[in-house]
């Protein structure tokens, strides 16, 4: 069994494809929501197993991308974004809990859908090494203590956990093992 992580698939959403987006917003590279659809689905499901685990950090679908949810691979669990609501039944159908993030102690790592403040001043520097994240599609992360998942940053696939840890830090990999 594996752990994956995504972000901000917005299923459905076609205010994210070509123009007549918002000022400062970037689109994504699809002719139509549908082709949108398929590659976000293709992509997890070529990567999910139904007995996999799955965090999705947020902003899960938009307009009627909730058909799809549940052609989606994988044990889903919701990090609540801000265009998600827990009493969405179409969310509560799919995902087995939701949750506002989720802490991976041993890792010392908190996965959220918005970037949170990781300095010492916030109480949260010192508990947590690193800020899993989405919400900020094309933007980049704001600390070398965050990451930004959101799919725009990950090929429009999900990622391993264990291999982004690995990857983000020799010693939050090891943390994992005890």
């Amino acid at each position: 069994m594996i752990t994956w992580i995504t972000s901000d698939t917005h299923f459905g959403d076609s205010s994210l494809i070509g123009a007549g987006l918002a000022p400062g917003k970037t689109a994504r590279d699809f002719e139509t929501v549908s082709k949108m659809n398929e590659c976000l689905a293709d992509n997890w499901n070529d990567l999910i197993r139904p007995d996999d685990t799955v965090f999705h950090l947020g902003d899960v679908y938009g307009g009627d991308g909730w058909k799809i949810l549940s052609r989606l691979n994988g044990q889903k669990h919701l990090i609540l974004g801000n265009h998600d609501t827990p009493q969405d039944h179409q969310l509560t159908q799919v995902f087995q809990s939701m949750s506002l993030w989720k802490v991976l102690d041993a890792a010392k790592i908190v996965l959220t859908h918005l970037p949170i403040d990781l300095s010492a001043r916030s109480g949260l520097g010192e508990r947590f090494a690193c800020n899993i994240h989405g919400h900020l599609h094309h933007k980049p992360a704001p600390t070398e203590r965050h990451m930004c998942v959101s799919v725009e940053q990950t090929e429009y696939r999900p990622l391993n956990l264990d291999e982004v840890i690995a990857t983000r830090s020799p010693s939050m990999s090891s943390a994992l093992d005890g």
